[in-house]
């Protein structure tokens, strides 16, 4: 391989030498202001680089371009890059050097590296950097590595805050001598350069001894490197590609690139990820045998899913958003090919693991409370409930609305950031409906979907079968779920609960008897379906909202899921006391205040109301001589205070429980 030397290596003291005289003679610059605009804007590079695995070394020239798309001038840019003994950097413009404005003036200095521009850039005018840089050392791998990754941070480039952007480039490299090339971009055979018209991440992936195989569709060009011993994974993923992109330009209407790299990855199937814009990694193609076709087919799928979701749509600190979005498309696929939802599946399972495990699932969190998390987050979270969101979010709003939303985003967003509260905007303009109630549930909160048919029966009027479903939320997440009633005649029909109701009663006219009902008939919620035991802090918060009234239904089945877990929180004893009362559940209502009375060490208030409660319970059920017992007990715990129940106009205190010894207690008519 030839080698060029672009340029040498700075002394310590030259470089500190260079960047004092330039500060001292810009000490009067007046816009020394740095400041990001809200879409930063997008930046064509230029680059001619050489990677030197013997002299451990990559340098380059490349040149940036920008047009400030703002309405404010900007004079000062940021360039992501280090200066240190192992990477050194001049920036220029019109051959003269920019002052760094970093206040450290000695190496080593981080990134960002802070430029002023000689003259601001004005709305609508552009400006062109021209910069020389050099990695070398300890940065870089030795000659005898098996693939080198390089994944945009190998290049100098423009930094907005952390914020990223759609860049085109132009990239000429000199490789070593023995390594297959994939790279973010597609040869132009008569420059030499490998370009693309805007990318999120500018990816260089060399693998040593290598081969390589083609094949074009629709004016894409698909590329995979492989070992010999994983050569026939790779031809299968090639051909699944092939197959992927062509169903999703159907789809879509459009492939995000002109190019694809598939590479190898680790060395067992754990799935793979995207490498950078254009090159996807699958792991494991060496021990293709020990997965089946689907799953091989299914990470391709899914893989190339996220170069729309990801690497073309970007994300804006919303990973679950691009990863939810990204398995949709793949989901499409499989659905397309017959190839079943056993992955999907799964992914959903991950979630409700997690849930079962009483891990706080709630994605929108802060980077701080992220940090603290000890269980798989990205599994569980980012992937399990990120694609189950978007799955509940198309069983809302049906498919035919959802794929609008979908190919609008793709649209709209395309080299663009796209975070949750934009995507929710626009899942709102595009239904008519306000999806608050869906967005607080599924992302701001740890809420989780449990739906149960209590019971079914069908009964024959006239000519036709009259059938009804009694459905139940023993979840904490309310939401349209689908019910199918299957009949004898083989016809069938979907009815959706209404979420303002936990109990539902689905009525179904059909010309033959119920055969059988099903929740969600088409697998595309994450829903537990079996009973779950409830932390008793979560169960606390939800006895502590339900209304005084009316919820005698919800306050039986949180009576038994406190018994079963033993609570000790008084004022939820007390609270379904009350509410079991409500709905004539006299016998419960009864039981939950003698745990405040005999269970727990309730103040004497307490346990003064909790024994009268008693009381007006065994006369409830016509039982006078344990209602006096009670009675009788509760004045060893009077304090003279008074207790108001004012849904029922009662006034609880000592002259009230004289009376019930004298006069049964009465429930009035409501």
């Amino acid at each position: 391989m030839k080698k060029v030397v672009l340029f040498n290596i700075f002394s310590h003291v030259g470089l500190s030498i260079l960047v004092s005289s330039i500060l001292s003679c810009h000490s009067g610059y007046d816009h020394q202001k740095y400041w990001v605009p809200i879409d930063p804007p997008k930046a064509h590079y230029q680059i001619d680089g050489r990677i030197d695995l013997s002299d451990k070394v990559i340098e380059g020239f490349e040149s940036i371009t920008f047009k400030n798309n703002s309405s404010r001038n900007i004079s000062v840019v940021a360039v992501d890059w280090s200066i240190s003994e192992h990477s050194l950097i001049e920036v220029n413009v019109n051959g003269k050097p920019l002052p760094l404005l970093n206040t450290q003036e000695n190496p080593p200095i981080s990134t960002p590296l802070l430029y002023a521009l000689p003259k601001p850039v004005s709305s609508g005018s552009k400006v062109k950097l021209e910069i020389k840089f050099s990695l070398s050392a300890s940065n870089l791998p030795g000659e005898d590595m098996e693939e080198i990754k390089l994944r945009g941070d190998w290049y100098p480039r423009l930094w907005w805050d952390g914020l990223r952007t759609h860049d085109s480039f132009e990239a000429k490299l000199d490789i070593p001598n023995g390594y297959a090339l994939a790279i973010s971009g597609r040869l132009n055979k008569e420059t030499g350069y490998y370009e693309n018209k805007g990318v999120k991440t500018f990816g260089v992936y060399l693998g040593k001894g290598l081969e390589t195989e083609e094949r074009e569709v629709e004016d894409v060009l698909i590329t995979a490197l492989f070992t010999e011993k994983g050569s026939d994974c790779a031809r299968l993923c090639l051909d699944t590609a092939v197959d992927v992109v062509r169903f999703y330009k159907n789809w879509f209407g459009f492939y995000p690139f002109k190019f694809l790299y598939i590479v190898p990855g680790g060395t067992d199937p754990w799935g793979g990820y995207p490498f950078a814009s254009g090159i996807v990694v699958i792991h494991g193609q060496e021990k293709f045998e020990t997965e089946p076709l689907l799953h091989w087919k299914w990470i391709t799928a899914h893989e190339i899913g996220h170069q729309y979701w990801g690497e073309y749509v970007m994300d804006d600190d919303t990973p679950w958003l691009w990863i939810g979005m990204g398995i949709y498309a793949d989901r499409g696929y499989t659905i397309f090919r017959n190839l079943g939802m056993e992955k999907h599946s799964g992914l959903m399972n991950r979630y409700l693991d997690g849930v079962r495990n009483h891990y706080d699932t709630t994605v929108d969190i802060p980077p701080a409370q992220l940090k603290k998390i000890e269980f798989d987050h990205n599994n569980i979270v980012v992937h399990g409930k990120g694609y189950s969101i978007i799955s509940a979010l198309e069983c809302v709003l049906g498919n035919e609305a959802f794929e609008n939303i979908y190919k609008r985003c793709l649209e709209d967003y395309g080299g663009k950031r796209l975070g949750y509260k934009e995507f929710w905007r626009v899942c709102e303009d595009e239904s008519g409906e306000n999806l608050s109630w869906f967005f607080e549930q599924w992302v701001r909160s740890n809420k989780y979907l449990s739906y149960q048919i209590i019971s079914q029966e069908s009964i024959k009027e006239r000519d036709a079968y009259i059938s009804t479903i009694k459905v139940e939320c023993t979840g904490s997440l309310k939401m349209p779920v689908p019910v199918k009633a299957v009949f004898e005649d083989g016809s069938n029909e979907i009815k959706y609960t209404n979420r303002l109701l936990n109990i539902n009663y689905l009525k179904f006219e059909s010309m033959s008897k119920l055969k059988e009902a099903i929740v969600d008939p088409d697998n595309k919620l994450a829903m537990i379906k079996d009973s779950l035991f409830v932390p008793p802090e979560e169960l606390s918060e939800i006895i502590s909202q339900l209304p005084w009234t009316g919820a005698g239904e919800d306050a039986l089945r949180y009576f038994e899921r406190a018994r079963e877990s033993k609570l000790d929180n008084m004022e939820s004893w007390f609270k379904l006391g009350l509410t079991l009362f409500d709905g004539v559940y006299y016998k419960e209502s009864f039981d939950a205040f003698q745990w405040i009375a005999d269970e727990l060490n309730s103040p004497e208030i307490y346990r003064f109301i909790a024994l009268i409660w008693m009381g007006h319970m065994k006369d409830l059920l016509d039982n006078r001589e344990e209602a006096l017992k009670y009675y009788k007990e509760s004045l060893k715990y009077d304090t003279g205070r008074t207790m108001r129940h004012d849904q029922y106009g009662m006034r609880i205190n000592r002259q009230w429980v004289e009376e019930r010894i004298k006069t049964p207690f009465i429930r009035m008519k409501e």
